[in-house]
């Protein structure tokens, strides 16, 4: 999961949701008693308290308060009870619930350990509100806030922010909530969590020796040479001992794990000083074993214990399994495949030996997962982190444990057998995870990781009793049934999206993935209005109760949000094709005024999203005006390209910035803009800035195994339809139709090669196995192929035979992400943790990519359209109605898609191919 996403995952065990509806009325807060006049208000996870008279400026210096759980209600009541004698706006977690959740170990470190919020309105007010407040509840418990100066020995800490909400534009073009500096420029509001004051900022004077207190360097006796991790509970970091007196002195290297007060806790409420000093227990009852790291001792600065470990050489197990595993390319070598059969199934008898040799000191594990075990060379595994080992016959579960290798019920040696069940699993098809889902799903990865990889049928035999889902589940979710896909797989995914619609809720019509509560619940991307695009483009369903909840939503989305796939003009275009203009025009007017402050170029949420759709509408309404803004913002593109060519190349992560790649955050969606502003205007030159656009995403591109060409970010390489080669391939072949380019036509097939690695970890549209069968299905008859005959699937040519090879098995395993949720077929998303009904990530992204493999429906807007594009280059003889269009029988007669097919498709309602005045889409 995404760091933070943890909270987001305890409301519900199929969605995720806000931490303020898990089990609210039964952990609700008192309200504390409000004067006359004053106003109440809540949102997702707050209520804000607010007097009569609004005084607030739209930042300043602002308090937060923290509290231990058990002492929260009690420091609640006396905080609210100053702030309503002096007349000063506060706001406060609405539940115990919410707490608990954004003080779990890995929740959100920028907003982890604050229960209330103080609002002074000036510098002398909140000098005097401070120490008020110090005086009333100074020195009671509570979690560092990390983003914050700690006041005296807490639990108020203070940072100067925001107190109304204003957006503005990071560096990566991210939206982020703004400060303003005296001249009125924003910058954004920094919340990493690291005390910072913004440089035009004074001190005041009441924080002078808060700040001495923090600056005094202690007696650390360790050089941190690197950090491993970082959570809510502390750290983990690499570091040299400095003096004979260190623990560990006389090593080369430690490791450092730290374990800060009233942070991270686990289930029990334990927080991270009691797990590392159980920790240390755990492990000196364990010294002495191999695979066991030794211990040090622990040592306490201020009031954070760290434990010196032992620095194991070796890789982390993911890593191992990303460098080894043999079926994340194309055509794997079934001797290949045979080899890494053997040497993982001796790997996994060392883990069970190990882990059977822990038990014989009588203890569990109790968080055994692949993330908690180093793989020294000669393939020799290491357990760490003992946080919540614990007695072997202990009756309770573990407290701690990653989805899909925990067992929620599992007591005693339990636990840690079917969590090495798990790992067995995983070692062949690392999605485990999914059985945290649904629990009868691992059963069925294990045969097909059986069937794969021939696996012992003794092992089998042995593995699946752990992994069977207990009689007594009371889960929703089910392994999808039979082969996939099944014949009625797109009505019952839109069964799905439809049955899942919450049109009550303001804050999302759909579930959704994590970054639904970023980016709110109604953009393109991941929100309604993808999914409303999604059932009407691939059914022809128009919702008229989605339709209204958009509509509403127009008002209620940031202005600053203007972007397609995150904002104001992706919900803008889904209107209009719903046939709302009056709302669509509503939303590009709330959008209007804030195009001069953005700069990103990207197509998810910047520059090139808004201008395609701008070219859009102006085409629609016959619109110099909004003609004339598109063109401005292509000159802004052109700017921020010709800016980014005369910069080395970085391969790192970065999504919206000019070092960014792909379709969704880097150059090939700013190409696919610059080209329909091209054929809107006929200028040659917007179509040489569109591919020197490509190029510089293939600069970011290196050579992968089986000659593809992927995005390569230092780490990894990538092939995916967002931030990888399959994006950029869908802009190149719809570039190769206007203008030849020797560089772009030769790395095309292997582009398309990347699409077709036999493993993806993640279902979804934009980044998973969806994305790439939908591009291999659109591409299919635009790439010059080689003959079938005498293809190598090693060597740099593609045939159609392959191409169908590969469609098929996409198809295929896309069965090995499904579920089924009261009878209708679900995905997953964010680290295969909840169920997603969004476009980039859901239900509504695997239903577009299934519909443009079948039927050649659009995939995504301003591509061109999938049919059109056979027209333009013909299917080769006998091609007509091949393999993996049979795959996918349309729905019968009479169900949702019956209109759609029933009736012809006409340029307006998908835009045709692009000519003068707009551009198509596929």
């Amino acid at each position: 999961m995404r760091d933070g996403a943890e909270s987001f995952a305890l409301a519900d065990r199929t969605f995720f949701d806000w931490p303020g509806n898990w089990d609210l009325e039964a952990t609700r807060f008192p309200a504390p008693p409000l004067p006359d006049g004053w106003r109440r208000e809540d949102n997702e996870a707050w209520t804000f308290c607010r007097p009569p008279e609004d005084r607030l400026p739209d930042q300043g210096w602002k308090i937060h308060v923290s509290a231990a759980p058990d002492d929260a209600a009690r420091t609640l009541a006396d905080v609210a009870r100053y702030c309503t004698r002096h007349g000063i706006a506060f706001k406060y977690l609405k539940s115990a619930n919410v707490l608990r959740a954004l003080s779990r170990k890995y929740a959100q470190r920028s907003s982890a350990g604050k229960l209330l919020t103080v609002y002074p309105v000036d510098d002398a007010e909140f000098a005097r509100t401070l120490e008020g407040l110090d005086a009333l509840v100074g020195g009671r418990p509570g979690p560092y806030v990390l983003t914050d100066l700690r006041f005296g020995q807490g639990p108020l800490h203070v940072r100067y922010g925001g107190f109304r909400t204003h957006y503005t534009e990071d560096t990566d073009g991210e939206l982020v909530t703004a400060l303003h500096r005296p001249d009125g420029t924003p910058e954004p509001d920094r919340r990493t969590p690291v005390f910072h004051t913004p440089d035009w900022v004074g001190l005041p004077d009441v924080l002078k020796d808060s700040l001495a207190a923090r600056q005094a360097v202690d007696d650390f006796p360790y050089r941190i040479t690197g950090a491993l991790q970082f959570s809510h509970g502390g750290g983990v970091y690499r570091a040299v001992p400095t003096g004979t007196d260190a623990l560990g002195a006389g090593e080369a290297g430690v490791v450092l794990k730290e374990g800060r007060p009233y942070s991270g806790t686990d289930g029990t409420g334990r927080d991270a000083v009691s797990r590392i000093a159980h920790e240390h227990r755990m492990l000196r009852r364990l010294a002495g074993m191999p695979g066991i790291p030794r211990t040090f001792g622990t040592f306490q600065v201020r009031d954070h214990l760290f434990l010196v470990l032992e620095d194991i050489a070796g890789q982390d197990f993911q890593t191992w399994l990303a460098a080894h595993h043999p079926l994340t390319v194309p055509d794997p070598d079934e001797q290949a495949v045979a080899r890494y059969r053997d040497r993982a199934l001796a790997l996994f008898g060392r883990i069970e030996a190990l882990v059977a040799t822990v038990h014989g000191r009588g203890i569990r594990i109790g968080d055994l997962h692949p993330g908690n075990l180093i793989i020294r060379p000669g393939d020799v595994p290491v357990l760490i982190d003992f946080e919540v080992a614990d007695e072997l016959d202990r009756a309770t579960p573990s407290s701690l444990g990653a989805p899909g290798f925990h067992r929620a019920d599992a007591t005693g040696a339990d636990g840690d057998h079917y969590a090495l069940a798990a790992i067995g699993l995983w070692l062949f098809l690392p999605l485990a995870a999914l059985g945290g889902l649904a629990p009868d799903k691992a059963p069925a990865l294990l045969a097909a990781a059986a069937e794969r990889f021939g696996l012992p049928d003794a092992l089998v035999a042995r593995l699946a009793p752990q992994l069977a889902p207990n009689d007594n589940t009371t889960a929703t979710l089910r392994s999808s049934p039979g082969t996939f896909p099944p014949t009625d797989v797109l009505v019952s995914l839109a069964r799905g999206l439809r049955d899942s619609a919450t049109p009550h809720r303001t804050d999302r019509l759909y579930p959704g993935g994590f970054e639904q509560f970023v980016e709110g619940g109604a953009g393109f991307g991941h929100g309604a209005a993808g999914v409303l695009w999604a059932r009407h483009t691939a059914l022809g369903e128009r919702d008229e109760e989605g339709v209204a909840w958009l509509r509403a939503a127009v008002d209620r989305v940031p202005a600053e949000r203007i972007g397609f796939y995150d904002g104001l003009h992706g919900m803008a275009y889904v209107l209009r094709q719903l046939g709302d203009d009056e709302a669509a025009l509503r939303a590009l007017d709330r959008a209007a005024d804030k195009l001069s402050v953005r700069r990103c170029p990207s197509l998810y949420r910047g520059l090139s999203g808004v201008g395609l759709n701008l070219l859009h509408f102006a085409d629609a309404l016959d619109s110099a005006d909004l003609r004339r803004q598109a063109l401005g913002l292509a000159d802004r593109v052109t700017e921020r390209l010709t800016a980014a060519r005369t910069e080395p190349v970085e391969r790192r992560r970065r999504r919206g910035s000019k070092d960014a790649a792909g379709l969704m955050y880097g150059w090939s969606g700013a190409a696919l803009f610059l080209l329909a502003a091209h054929r809107a205007t006929g200028d040659p030159a917007l179509l040489d800035e569109a591919v020197h656009a490509v190029h510089r995403d293939l600069d970011r591109c290196a050579p992968g195994p089986q000659h593809t060409l992927q995005v390569d970010e230092g780490f990894r390489l990538l092939p995916y339809l967002d931030n990888g080669s399959a994006g950029i391939a869908l802009v190149a072949a719809e570039l190769l139709r206007v203008r030849d380019d020797d560089r772009i036509r030769a790395a095309l097939p292997a582009l398309l090669r990347a699409c077709a690695a036999d493993f993806v970890i993640e279902s979804g549209l934009l980044g998973g196995r969806a994305g790439l069968l939908a591009t291999l299905a659109v591409l299919r008859d635009r790439v010059p192929l080689s003959p079938d005959a005498g293809e190598r699937p090693d060597g740099p040519a593609l045939s159609g035979a392959a191409v169908d090879r590969y469609l098929r098995r996409h198809l295929t395993r896309l069965g090995q992400h499904a579920m089924t949720w009261h009878g209708a077929t679900v995905f997953p998303c964010d680290g295969r943790a909840r169920i997603s009904m969004g476009l980039a990530d859901g239900g509504a992204g695997v239903l577009l990519a299934l519909s443009a493999t079948e039927r050649g429906t659009p995939l995504l807007p301003f591509l061109t359209d999938s049919r059109l594009a056979a027209a333009v280059h013909p299917a080769a003889p006998g091609r007509a109605g091949g393999a993996h269009r049979a795959a996918i029988p349309t729905a019968p007669s009479g169900a949702a898609g019956t209109a759609h097919r029933g009736r012809e498709v006409s340029s307006d309602d998908h835009h045709g191919p692009a000519g003068p005045g707009g551009a198509g889409r596929a």
